[in-house]
């Protein structure tokens, strides 16, 4: 049953996915060409929203599709060494600083101790873990906060931490945003208009490198996410380093 209903979701976000990447191109030129036009101001507000409206329906879609391959054991993972993770962090954060600057709010890196080599699926813990975990920090972080990213080392553990300085998650719904499709039950002020997906895979991606990700702590004063991974992706077959 499982996997029809995988197989089935898998091909409506396909099918989903062609038409929506068409709308966004048009929407792009025309927007482009307004610019260069006289025009009414209003019809490129509309224009604007149009491919925001689809930029936001293409990462669902992307979402949808990374979930079902994640859940069915299909999305490959393919760890490398990675010799200095605080610059894949720092090089992490650039993508967020045009959003934080935005609001005004204080974008960080803190790695104060040297970090050792890790033998994990960078690209993919970017892309499906700590881009999910920063974009929701700004998110919720109001104009004149701080989001800070941080990194340690303890024992065969790295640890890292994304605090921010947004309102805080009730207790008894700090374990339901990790799980599938939960968001639009929330009531707390941070979750809410979303599909609860994000932070799903988020999970889904930290458990099959043998790491563990929650809320460590969240009151009115802000919320700190944990993400703990083991030097070495679990159950890898290792080369040695070049």
């Amino acid at each position: 049953m499982l996997e029809r209903q995988h197989a089935s979701l898998s091909l409506v976000t396909h099918d989903l996915k062609s038409p929506m990447v068409a709308i966004i191109g048009c929407s792009r030129f025309l927007m482009r060409d307004m610019k260069n036009k006289p025009h009414d101001p209003n019809w490129l507000l509309m224009v604007e929203r149009m491919v925001k409206a689809g930029e936001g329906m293409l990462v669902l879609i992307e979402t949808i599709l990374a979930m079902g391959k994640m859940e069915a054991g299909k999305e490959h993972v393919e760890p490398t060494w990675t010799a200095d993770i605080a610059d894949e962090l720092r090089e992490t954060v650039k993508t967020f600083e045009y959003e934080a600057a935005a609001k005004n709010i204080r974008l960080m890196v803190d790695t104060p101790t040297p970090l050792p080599p890790v033998f994990w699926d960078i690209m993919r813990l970017r892309h499906h873990v700590f881009n999910n975990i920063i974009s929701n920090a700004l998110k919720f972080t109001p104009a004149d906060g701080n989001v800070t990213l941080s990194a340690r080392q303890r024992e065969n553990l790295v640890e890292i931490r994304v605090a921010d300085t947004g309102p805080g998650i009730a207790p008894e719904e700090q374990e339901k945003i990790f799980s599938r499709f939960e968001q639009g039950s929330m009531t707390t002020q941070r979750v809410f208009n979303g599909s609860g997906l994000g932070l799903y895979n988020a999970r889904l991606f930290v458990d099959r490198h043998g790491g563990t990700i929650a809320v460590e702590n969240s009151n009115e004063m802000g919320t700190v996410i944990l993400i703990t991974l083991p030097l070495v992706k679990a159950d890898a077959p290792v080369p040695a380093m070049a």
